[in-house]
């Protein structure tokens, strides 16, 4: 008698509790789609490509233009959502690289946008540039990249 009231009284709430925090947390995970200007000629066909524009190894596309990339801030949980899904690098990782390339003088990081309003207005307005957000939209001057280009391996 006394485990079934204990069950009642103490197990079972928490029990609830637990199956709620799972919830909110698979309903909270993000989407992310990569987006780019209607500038963009030849967009990143692979994961690896895309990993490499996003830690300034591969600055030009491949009409020889400059690719232009805006992010998220880093404790922001779309950009986290994109590093660790997508790119499979954590954000810490991308903020070193991005410091060590800026403080040599070897390159400049990537313009950082605080809201989606303003990620697809930079994209939109900038010739050869890209950048992520959470879902698709249709919006003159973006293209979205098929999301399924990045679900495989990362050497693809």
């Amino acid at each position: 008698m006394l485990k079934k009231g204990l069950y009642r009284f103490f197990l079972a709430p928490i029990r609830s509790l637990l199956a709620l925090m799972l919830l909110l947390f698979v309903s909270n995970s993000y989407a992310v789609s990569i987006i780019v200007n209607e500038s963009v000629s030849s967009s990143p066909a692979s994961v690896k490509e895309l990993r490499n524009i996003f830690t300034l190894q591969k600055r030009y596309w491949e009409n020889g233009t400059k690719i232009h990339i805006f992010v998220f801030p880093d404790d922001d949980p779309l950009h986290r959502q994109f590093s660790k899904t997508v790119t499979k690098i954590f954000p810490h990782q991308y903020r070193r690289i991005w410091d060590r390339i800026t403080f040599s003088g070897t390159g400049v990081a990537p313009i950082t946008v605080y809201n989606l309003s303003e990620m697809l207005e930079k994209v939109g307005q900038t010739k050869n540039s890209i950048g992520y957000i959470e879902q698709p939209v249709d919006q003159q001057n973006i293209k979205i990249i098929d999301p399924e280009l990045f679900q495989g391996n990362l050497n693809e």
